[in-house]
This record gives C-alpha cells, structure tokens and sequence, in this order.
C-alpha cells in the first residue's frame, strides 16, 4: 500500500505545480463527454453564478404508474443542441437555448446510457442490444452495432493520438465491452468480463478501465484491448469509475468509496462510514473526490488520506454523479426531487431547486446552461443568472 499511497502524493504536486494538466478538453459551451472527459472525472471549466433561473422543460416521456427507475439518460451538448434518451426508446436532439425538438428517432428499447460524439456523429447504446451511430445533425442512422444482450452503459469516445482515429468503447448486458470503429461502427476488440456492465469505460493513461456486476475492476490497453490486471473490488459497480494521476476511484455497492494503484492494482484507501450503498460515480478535483450515497448524504473526501473532508445531508438517497464546476461547486441531483450546489471548500449549500421529482442523473453543464433529466420523464435547463 505504501508504493500506491507515495504515488499519489508526488501526482499531487505535479498537479498543485501544473493545475492546467488538470482541466478538461471540452470546447466553451459544450458538453460531449457524460463526465466531462474520457477520463469520467466530471469535472466542468464552467462558473456558476446563483441562483440558476430555469429556462425551459422538454417533457420526453410519461412517467408510467409504478415506475421506479431512471426515465431519462443524462445529456451530452454539442453545437447548440443537447442530446438525450429516454426509457420508451426515443432519442432526442433539442435546442440548447429554447429546449425545440430538432430530430427525434425510435428504438425498440429504453436508452439508458449518455450519448457521446465521434466525428459528425452522436452514439448511444441501447436495451434493445444496439449501439446506434446518427448524424448529430440531421438524426439519420449512419450505422448500428449489435450484442447479445441489452445495453445501459453510457458511450465514451476515444481518440487514438498516434493515429486520431476515434473509437467508440460501450458495456453490454452480454458481459463484453466494445471498442468500435466511430466511422464504421465495425468491432476492434471487445473485452470479456465475469457479468454485466451498467457504467461507462473510462479512458486515461494508456488503459481503459471498467466495473460491473462482477465485482471487479479490469484494466485494459485502450488501444490493443490487451488484459492490464484485474482488481478484486469484492462488491457490485453500478457506475463509471474515475482515474487521475495513475489512481482509479470507485464507488460501490459494498458501502465504500476506493482508490487503487492503477500500476500494480494496490488498494491506496478505502472510505465509508455507514452501511449504506454508494451508485454515484466519484468527481475528482485537486486533492479530493466528491460522491454521493444511499446515505442520504454527500461527502468530500480526502484524496491522498481517503479521510472525511466534509459531508452534506440531502432528504433522500444520492444517485445523481455530480460535477465540479470551476473549482468552486459542486452540482448534483438527490431522489428529494432537489438539485443542489455546493460550495467546495466546506459543504454549504449555494442554491437549490425543487424539481418535484427524483433526479438520478449526471448534470450537464455547457457554458451558461446547465441540465438535469428527472424521474417524472421531464428535462431540465437551467441558466446562470447575469453577471453582476
């Protein structure tokens, strides 16, 4: 443990030293990645000024009687437009600024799972066993791709830097993670796990890494899809994981948050306090992660010690993966029908909004507009308020 725990505090100063190594590769206004970058950290170079105003709701569904789950996919953004699925198999394309339809397609099963770019492309995966390519333009099928099960994972998109060709990498029900050709959609290697995948690959430092059912984290060669190691995390992942600075944070459902060596698979820490599932996906910013859990609570934790920096007490359980936003907040939904901001250096709360109905998805956050898919199958876009 020592080796993993050494190594990340001389990451630590590297990054204190170059804090733009850090920052996300996202175009101003934009937000195609689902967390951010392919590192699934879910961080944001966006500031926000409070309280956000609401400026507009796109109902993409009905919420059925007796529905528990997650309606709506949370969103990717991409030259003015946003996209995003929902659970009776439609997929939209709206107006960044006014929330109008611009495309909608149908599938033969819910889409569960955020979208990601490739090209003049938006895939998504989907539970009829599709991953589905579409011009991002115009909704028209490019190509489609299929597994032997259903598909919840969300799609990250990778490009290669020797060649800058953009892969496409998704779980599937069938236990398999994909790299697919982004033009082509035609299959470069997949790789084969012990049971399902529900949370989307993350891509850094040469290895693509991802959790399921299985209870283990495997590591891959992003680019040859070559066996790295496989870390025993001894309970379910219902998320993505993170990786920074050759560390690779994961929530679970073993009541614990960790952090393992990505070069030897060595546990660094392992945080939990109560008896209580975590299903969020960790945000990682400097020296801490942030996550919520089934606590109810929202908790900072310290990134070289995997001690307790602070925690935030919602009214319902926290599925809802949250994202950093410039350094200073932190924004996420709860199942209390709120969402929430808070203030990064102690917990406080900086704004908050009913929405009225359970909120388990990743914010998206491109520029000024920040978006929240909802359990009564309603988007939502808020805006910044004006600058003073």
């Amino acid at each position: 443990m020592k080796p993993a725990f050494s190594q990340l505090i001389r990451s630590l100063i590297v990054l204190a030293l170059c804090p733009a190594a850090f920052t996300q590769a996202q175009t101003a206004g934009e937000w195609v990645h689902s967390r951010g970058n392919e590192a699934m950290t879910g961080v944001s170079a966006s500031e926000l000024r409070f309280p956000l105003e609401l400026a507009w709701e796109f109902k993409m569904q009905d919420k059925p009687k007796g529905q528990g789950e997650m309606l709506v996919s949370s969103a990717v953004v991409r030259a003015g437009k946003v996209y995003a699925g929902c659970k009776d198999g439609k997929f939209y394309a709206l107006d960044l600024a006014t929330g109008t339809k611009k495309w909608e397609v149908t599938a033969k099963g819910a889409f569960d799972g955020a979208a990601s770019f490739a090209g003049e492309l938006v895939v998504a995966g989907c539970q009829d066993g599709f991953v589905y390519a579409w011009n991002a333009e115009t909704g028209a099928e490019v190509w489609k791709f299929e597994t032997e099960a259903e598909i919840h994972a969300a799609s990250n998109t990778w490009t290669d830097p020797k060649t800058g060709v953009q892969k496409i990498l998704i779980g599937s029900y069938d236990y398999n993670v994909y790299c697919l050709d982004a033009k082509t959609g035609k299959k470069d290697w997949a790789a084969e796990t012990g049971y399902y995948i529900n949370g989307g690959s993350a891509v850094g430092e040469g290895v693509v890494v991802f959790g399921g059912c299985d209870s283990v984290l495997h590591v891959h060669d992003v680019a040859t899809g070559v066996e790295k190691r496989q870390i025993e995390v001894g309970s379910y992942i219902g998320n993505n994981v993170a990786i920074a600075d050759g560390v690779v944070y994961v929530s679970h459902y073993g009541n614990r948050v960790g952090a393992y060596n990505l070069a030897d698979g060595a546990m660094v820490w392992e945080y939990g306090e109560r008896e209580f599932e975590y299903y969020a996906a960790p945000a990682i910013w400097e020296k801490a992660v942030f996550v919520g859990g089934r606590d109810k609570r929202f908790h900072a934790i310290d990134r070289v010690k995997g001690t307790k920096l602070w925690e935030y007490r919602s009214r319902d359980r926290i599925d809802s993966s949250a994202v950093i936003c410039a350094g200073k907040a932190a924004l996420f939904g709860s199942d209390d029908g709120y969402v929430y901001a808070l203030d990064l250096k102690d917990g406080k709360e900086l704004w908050q909004y009913e929405i009225g109905a359970p909120v388990k998805t990743s914010p998206a956050v491109a520029g000024d507009y920040v978006l929240f898919g909802a359990d009564d199958g309603v988007m939502y876009c808020f805006k910044n308020a004006a600058a003073k």
